[in-house]
Order: structure tokens, then sequence, then C-alpha cells
């Protein structure tokens, strides 16, 4: 049993160097008397830069990605937030009602930073929503705002060289695993995040 506790404390050493990240204590469970730990260890794949260019996009894709994300993950919590109140409410005019009175809050509260977003930046921000609720930005406007609302806002997108039907495929798109390589590396999964201060 010494032997295997050995073992354990090596493996957790090791990893712990060799990600220089923190490890994530998820679940422990105890049989026999023994205590067994779980722990999450982010896998990531080392990039390896073709030159000194790739390194600099790089770098500016991290920073683009490290200002958006916090959004991304308001959209989800939002979400969530709003289709447990629309469970609660019956009737279809109330819940229309509803919709328009969130849509206009959240135009408020975010509409000025939105804004100020770059157009990479916004670009981002879709695949990344689409990564953490794993819809669209174009079909969420569609089934809260109507397909008329989410065609004028795919138009305006457009205009900007963006795309509010993309999906967020890490494993196919470059760009997309270097985004995921930054999330995962940053730790930004672990963090408690909130809107910045405006």
């Amino acid at each position: 049993m010494r032997k295997q506790n050995k073992i354990l404390l090596l493996f957790i050493v090791i990893s712990s160097v060799s990600y220089s990240q923190k490890l994530t204590l998820k679940d422990y469970v105890i049989e026999d008397g023994d205590t067994i730990f779980t722990l999450h260890i982010p896998i990531v794949q080392i990039i390896d830069f073709k030159n000194a260019k790739e390194e600099i996009k790089y770098n500016i894709l991290k920073r683009k990605v490290l200002k958006v994300y916090p959004y991304a993950i308001y959209t989800k919590n939002k979400l969530e937030e709003i289709e447990n109140d629309l469970s609660e409410i019956e009737r279809k005019i109330k819940k229309k009602k509803y919709t328009k009175k969130v849509s206009k809050f959240l135009k408020e509260e975010l509409g000025e930073e939105m804004k100020k977003l770059t157009r990479t930046e916004g670009n981002i921000l879709v695949k990344l929503i689409y990564r953490e609720t794993n819809i669209s930005t174009y079909k969420l406007l569609k089934e809260y705002r109507g397909t008329v609302n989410a065609f004028l806002w795919q138009t305006m997108a457009k205009i900007y060289d963006n795309n509010l039907k993309q999906e967020y495929d890490p494993v196919n798109n470059r760009e997309d695993m270097l985004i995921e390589h930054i999330i995962i590396i940053s730790g930004l999964e672990e963090e408690f995040w909130k809107i910045p201060d405006k």
C-alpha cells in the first residue's frame, strides 16, 4: 500500500511540474479504508510555431480571447437563467414579453461594451458563445428574438466580416484549436468570471 501512495505522490509531482498548472482535486472516494482521488489534469497540445510571426499572432489571439471569454461565460450563465425563468412562465405572450424585457436589459448592460469590440474580437466571441452553449449565436437570436431579428443581425454581422452561424471546431480549425489551447493553459474554465468593470 505504501508503494502505491509513493507512486501516486510521484505522479502528482511530475504532472504538476510538467504542466506547470495547478491540479484540481475534483472528487475522492473511500474504499476499504483507502482514499482514492480523482484529479483533473488538463491535456495540452504543445504548439509548434512555424516562425516568429505565427508566435506573435498567437499572442495577439491570446490577448483577444482573454478579453472576450468573460462575455461568453456571462452569456452561458444568463441563458441558463433565462431558460429557468421561461420554464416557469406558461403563457406564450408572457414569454415573449419576458424575452423582450431581458433583451432590453442586456442591450443596456452590455451594448456599449460590445460596440468597443474589434471585428476579430466579435468573431472570437461568436465562436466562444458556441463553445459554451453548443448553440450558434444565430440560433439563439432566432429562438429568443425571432427569425426576422436573427436575419437582420446576421446581415449586419456579414457586413463586418462575421458570421453568427459559425460553429466552434477545435479539431478541424486551426484558429479554434489555438483558442482552445489558450483557454486550457490559461485556466480560464476554472476561474470565476464576471463582466469587467465599465
